[in-house]
């Protein structure tokens, strides 16, 4: 089978993901870091989401190029809509603005209640995504400096508040 080799920005990403994780990958977009995930066996359950099926399907292709489609469920949806709490306990934001991230985040508030594990990886506007962070207390995990292809990028790992 042909292995998937991931950016160092998506391998900083998967290295947060803890084995026998249920993740989704909001805003898939290529779909690599399911494949990644399918492929090394790290994730019980992949789902790939993003907005539009056209924007989906690049993730559909990269899971039929690298014989993995079987092992992720894809999905055409905005940011989390449609996804109930017991669906996962990963989540991976990648690749969008920080504002976009918050917005993401506003409109699941069941992330920060249930103490899910979240990856954000924003693109811009890192401060709006930080104040958003802390004053919903959200606790900050790990902040990783990752440089890929010349441009440095931010990996944030952070969990929501336990339900009490």
């Amino acid at each position: 089978m042909k292995r998937v080799r991931l950016s160092a920005r998506l391998q900083a990403l998967a290295d947060l993901i803890e084995d026998g994780a249920s993740v989704i990958d909001v805003g898939s977009d290529h779909g690599l870091l399911p494949v990644h995930l399918a492929q090394k066996g790290i994730a019980k359950k992949i789902i790939a989401s993003d907005i539009s099926a056209a924007s989906l399907s690049a993730a559909r292709r990269s899971g039929t190029t690298y014989g993995v489609t079987d092992d992720i469920s894809f999905f055409v949806t905005p940011g989390l809509d449609g996804i109930k709490p017991t669906d996962v306990d990963t989540i991976v934001i990648a690749g969008m603005g920080g504002e976009t991230i918050v917005s993401i985040l506003q409109d699941a508030l069941w992330v920060n209640r249930l103490s899910m594990n979240l990856i954000l990886q924003p693109q811009s506007k890192r401060n709006i995504l930080f104040r958003y962070l802390y004053n919903n207390e959200y606790d900050i995990l790990k902040i990783i400096p990752v440089t890929d292809n010349k441009k440095q990028y931010i990996v944030i790992q952070v969990r929501g508040k336990e339900a009490i």
